[in-house]
């Protein structure tokens, strides 16, 4: 059996978390795995086509997606191969999208894997879609994998056979961390990319509104262009006032900067998942917003360090305009103003809250969740599945009805 896994690119971010740690344990289980991405600046062994990475919607469409699909051809192997796509309906690549269905219909088994939705708040890429005849393709040898409950049902709900929409959440990653110190000042790793939907502004309150001595990190820098100005404003107001966050600390050595927290910490304001959450299992505290599309595949994770707003006179953190979010910032580092933390029914100042959160070190066990997000059980999983589909006659392609998709999310 041989699994070619395909996206965009292999630069830092969640899904190319989950394709490494696949990768990882494919291989040590026996089953040939290979990549095929647009750009691979990791250590990741990858085969690069320019013409999968991020592309606008091109003039001619067929042709864009014929060309794909002839690279994509090429890299067949002569023995069955399960063809597994990361996002590939996001409208990052509309030519990538089309050569997917071209794929199904020479009967190709197929994985798109959907870690993020364009229906899901995305007006721009779902815009960039609208050429696509066929968007999500239905048939016998094509299987959807969904990270979270909230995503599988949708598709269900929009007309998706149940048996072709398949539960995939990422296993347990394991960073093997040393202990957290018992005493000492707290230090909070934010493992994330600088991207708006981080909600980077609301790591600067929690840094504004911490102890004295508690040291804040933040994971990555964003690598998209659109966002360098916003992420330099944060960076730069953090200098301005002094706040204890490093920026950047993975290009200095991301296990490092691990081992160097107490705690993790999410500000992010919408996820496919939250990778953090298992990042953090039986080795950190981890601290932050919940995220109430996620309530249900999170329920049995530890919750006591998460919140459910951060109100600034009766207002969540991040639906503040950008120049209200500065003033906030600049008043709470002052000592002018505490935002309430809301959590479940209850309310209390920020500063009380997290100073009683950084004081506790020892995360929650979970042996019952590791079991059910274990790599054994992700293995098991991959196996029947890509079985199923090599094994299942090919059939006619048909098409989601991407309005009744739409709908469910508005």
């Amino acid at each position: 059996m041989i699994v070619l896994s395909i996206h965009y690119h292999l630069r830092p971010g969640g899904v190319t978390e989950v394709i490494r740690h696949q990768h990882e344990l494919l291989t040590a289980a026996g089953i040939t795995h290979r990549i095929l991405c647009g750009d691979n600046p990791s250590e990741l062994p990858a085969e690069v086509e320019p013409c999968l990475d991020y592309a606008p919607a091109p003039q001619n469409l067929e042709d864009a997606a014929a060309h794909i699909e002839r690279i994509l051809m090429a890299h067949l192997p002569n023995e069955p191969a399960l063809l597994q796509f990361h996002n590939p309906c996001l409208g990052k690549n509309p030519g990538l999208t089309a050569a997917v269905t071209r794929l199904a219909r020479r009967g190709q088994a197929l994985l798109l894997q959907h870690h993020d939705l364009a229906e899901d708040g995305r007006p721009e890429l779902l815009a960039a879609l609208e050429g696509v005849d066929v968007l999500y393709p239905v048939s016998n040898r094509i299987a959807h994998g969904f990270i979270n409950s909230r995503d599988r049902q949708a598709f269900v709900d929009a007309g998706l056979p149940v048996d072709q929409a398949h539960l995939l959440p990422p296993a347990t990653f394991r960073h093997d961390l040393p202990s957290a110190p018992k005493d000492g000042p707290a230090r909070v790793l934010h493992p994330m990319r600088g991207i708006p939907r981080k909600n980077l502004g609301e790591l600067l309150l929690l840094a504004a509104a911490a102890p004295p001595g508690t040291q804040f990190m933040q994971g990555s820098r964003p690598q998209q262009a659109e966002w360098q100005a916003l992420y330099e404003t944060w960076r730069n107001t953090a200098e301005s006032l002094k706040l204890p966050i490093d920026f950047d600390v993975f290009s200095r050595g991301r296990d490092a900067a691990y081992a160097r927290s107490t705690h993790l910490v999410t500000t992010s304001t919408q996820e496919g998942f939250g990778l953090i959450h298992l990042e953090a299992l039986g080795q950190r505290r981890v601290l932050g917003r919940r995220i109430p599309a996620l309530a249900e595949d999170l329920r049995d994770f530890p919750q006591g360090g998460l919140y459910d707003a951060l109100e600034v006179d009766g207002v969540d953190f991040p639906e503040l305009p950008l120049t209200r979010q500065l003033s906030v910032i600049a008043k709470v580092n002052a000592g002018a103003f505490d935002p309430q933390v809301v959590a479940g029914s209850g309310k209390m100042p920020l500063s009380v809250w997290l100073g009683e959160q950084l004081n506790q070190r020892i995360p929650s066990a979970a042996p019952l969740i590791e079991a059910s997000f274990s790599p054994v059980a992700l293995i098991e999983r991959w196996v029947a599945l890509a079985s199923l589909l090599l094994s299942s006659p090919a059939g006619p392609v048909t098409r989601l009805d991407r309005q009744m998709l739409t709908a469910v999310f508005s």
